[in-house]
């Protein structure tokens, strides 16, 4: 599942997601639209605290797809 589907069903701001997931605000939105990818530690995290729904496979989907 990619992440910013993951905050829209889980009705999460960026803001608490990025309390969630130990990271910035701007940072969760770049994860979100596909701008950047986060690297190993955050992704860990994404994880975790998304049960597996979102993995690094989503990340890259999101980030390959805003290339194009």
């Amino acid at each position: 599942m990619l992440l910013r589907d993951y905050l829209l069903e889980n009705d999460l701001t960026y803001t608490a997601a990025a309390e969630l997931f130990e990271c910035s605000r701007p940072a969760v939105y770049y994860y979100a639209i596909g701008r950047m990818r986060p690297g190993a530690r955050i992704t860990a995290n994404i994880m975790r605290q998304t049960g597996g729904q979102v993995t690094a496979d989503d990340h890259q989907f999101a980030y390959m797809s805003a290339q194009q």
